[in-house]
């Protein structure tokens, strides 16, 4: 019993590790190439990540276990609706905010159980969508994107620091520098060489929507040219956006004992490395076809992570008023 505890301890401490040489490489990284480093972390980790993560928590029932429908029910509900926003960027019909509320109401359900606090919880996204559909655009623009490659993540790492027994300083490092390296990276000085086509292009179909929304309330013309880097504020959003997707991916990667991969069938291993092989393949045929493949494994993960995102959110808040609910995995511990 006590190798165990031992070995854990262990696991723990290495996973922290991991966590800080990859914020401080994410983070230095990000500021010295934030286009690219960006472009190379969305497309060429991401995918992995996608594919490693949904056979994950497929074996984990998607933690939706006391929600209002079967689990596998919610795996399909995600993959219907992530096939239907896939489609809808060539039919261009909106549907993309609407799925990212319905599945976060959806996943909802394994924590509030009240039924009608549900069915408030519709009707006031509802009206926002009504009402203020700008609002609502952000809200299915950002969820899926900067607030689940950093605020979720930051969860993660906090409710991990919170169960540690040990170390009762240093494991609250990590998570501060998770806060601070994003804040220094906005004041950054530095200055970029003139931009390639390429990243370029990839960058404009692959966040077209968050450039029109962010252009529209900064009240700056973002275009996609050589001197897009020469404005510094849009500059300093790239170096925050580079940062938290390089170290989203990374510490994933940096998981391997606590999310026992090596208890993923060999089977599952074979299936993950040739739909890899085909998104690469995809990209390297056709950046936008690639990419559409690409942005529904991504929104697919996405949802399918909702209820353990908010198992941990739950896990957290509960801790610090004194009425913790236990969760069953850490992954940024």
């Amino acid at each position: 019993m006590l190798g165990g505890e031992v070995g854990m301890v262990a696991v723990r401490w290495s996973s922290r590790k991991s966590d800080f040489l990859a914020l401080l490489l994410s983070g230095a990284a990000a500021a010295l190439a934030p286009l690219p480093v960006f472009l190379l972390a969305f497309v060429v980790l991401g995918p992995m990540h996608y594919l490693t993560e949904i056979v994950w928590l497929q074996k984990k029932s998607f933690y939706f276990s006391e929600g209002l429908i079967a689990p596998k029910w919610y795996g399909v509900v995600a993959a219907v609706l992530a096939i239907a926003v896939a489609l809808d960027r060539l039919l261009q019909r909106g549907i993309g905010v609407w799925v990212v509320w319905v599945l976060v109401l959806l996943a909802l359900s394994a924590w509030i159980r009240n039924r009608w606090a549900l069915a408030a919880l519709a009707i006031a996204a509802l009206a926002v969508k009504l009402l203020r559909p700008g609002v609502a655009l952000f809200f299915g623009a950002i969820v899926p994107s900067l607030v689940h490659v950093f605020v979720f993540t930051w969860f993660f790492m906090v409710s991990g620091a919170l169960r540690a027994k040990n170390m009762r300083l240093a494991k609250w490092v990590n998570p501060l520098l998770l806060l601070a390296i994003p804040v220094l990276l906005l004041f950054v000085p530095m200055h970029y060489g003139t931009q390639g086509a390429i990243w370029l292009r990839m960058e404009r179909i692959s966040f077209e929507p968050l450039h029109s929304y962010a252009a529209r309330h900064l009240g700056r013309q973002l275009v996609m040219s050589g001197d897009l880097l020469a404005d510094p504020v849009i500059a300093a959003l790239i170096r925050v956006f580079a940062f938290t997707y390089l170290f989203h991916y990374l510490n994933w990667f940096g998981k391997a004992e606590l999310l026992e991969w090596h208890r993923i069938p060999a089977r599952s291993w074979a299936v993950i490395g040739t739909l890899y092989a085909a998104a690469m393949g995809l990209y390297l045929w056709n950046f936008e076809v690639g990419f559409l493949v690409v942005n529904f494994l991504s929104l697919l993960h996405v949802l399918l992570e909702f209820p353990l995102d908010f198992q941990a959110i739950r896990f957290v808040t509960g801790k610090w008023i004194g009425r913790a609910q236990p969760v069953r995995v850490a992954v940024g511990s």
